[in-house]
């Protein structure tokens, strides 16, 4: 009796270990599958996954969101097609930079001529806040030091330094805190480059 006691005991715990193992297996698997699922933009009902903005000259874009801002360039090529009104080749240059991933939130810079060193280009207007503009925003934790990095790229105009501001919460019952900053890019699109102090 003693023994068969001693077996089952053995058998139980040999069985808990088993679940567990495939448990943990099954997890695992589950978790992959969710994070391929993630990581590849074709299996999603929906992505915005990028902003483009046609520049005037790319490597300024560059100096800004790259070196000051920070983002990391992901794609960088040329593309080269039939000019569509001149008898010549055109070639395009497009960049995509990241923020934190790789499919989504990515912005995109598009300079067309790139190589052609005589183009005219539409002058740049600065309109503010007003229907159809853009407005690129960026949260950062590091608002202060690179703040500094963005005054002194050039064709930047600073339209307002960090100042604490208070939106309304998503619950509507309390406020999220910002630390707001604004500007004009090299190209006249408007910037924030915000640092939270609440969560959302």
């Amino acid at each position: 009796m003693k023994e068969y006691f001693f077996r089952m005991v053995l058998v139980f715990a040999l069985l808990l270990i088993h679940t567990g193992h495939s448990q943990n297996t099954e997890a695992t698997n589950t978790q992959k599958k969710s994070s391929d699922n993630i990581i590849q933009p074709k299996d999603m009902h929906l992505v915005f996954r990028r902003t483009t903005l046609i520049v005037r000259d790319i490597e300024k874009s560059l100096m800004l969101y790259r070196d000051a801002i920070g983002m990391e360039v992901i794609y960088d090529n040329l593309i080269r097609r039939p000019h569509p009104e001149e008898d010549r080749e055109q070639v395009l240059r497009l960049v995509f930079l990241k923020a934190t991933n790789s499919f989504y939130g990515v912005l995109g810079l598009l300079e067309y001529d790139y190589e052609n060193k005589n183009k005219t280009d539409k002058p740049i207007r600065r309109e503010g806040f007003t229907a159809q503009n853009v407005v690129l925003l960026f949260n950062s934790v590091n608002q202060e030091e690179q703040f500094k990095k963005i005054k002194e790229v050039p064709g930047i105009e600073i339209m307002g330094e960090p100042t604490l501001t208070e939106y309304p919460s998503y619950d509507g019952k309390s406020v999220t805190r910002v630390m707001v900053s604004k500007f004009y890019d090299p190209d006249g699109f408007i910037v924030e480059f915000n640092k939270l102090l609440d969560n959302l």
